[in-house]
């Protein structure tokens, strides 16, 4: 087994900026195309309060 050796940069400044940058264009891209292709939101019958799941009935205007 070998002894590691710390001297070697494995990525230095400018790969690491590269990579990021390539990773940011990507993700850019890929979050584009996902809200291009997303449908129109559906109307919920649920209202979601402080983390409680409710009906909607519950809120809606009654008319006397």
């Amino acid at each position: 087994m070998r002894a590691p050796d710390f001297k070697t940069s494995v990525m230095g400044r400018r790969g690491f900026l590269q990579a990021f940058a390539l990773l940011s264009l990507g993700g850019l891209m890929y979050g584009i195309s996902k809200a291009d292709a997303r449908p129109p939101a559906v109307k919920s019958d649920f209202v979601v309060i402080n983390g409680w799941v409710l009906p909607a009935q519950y809120f809606r205007q009654t008319q006397a």
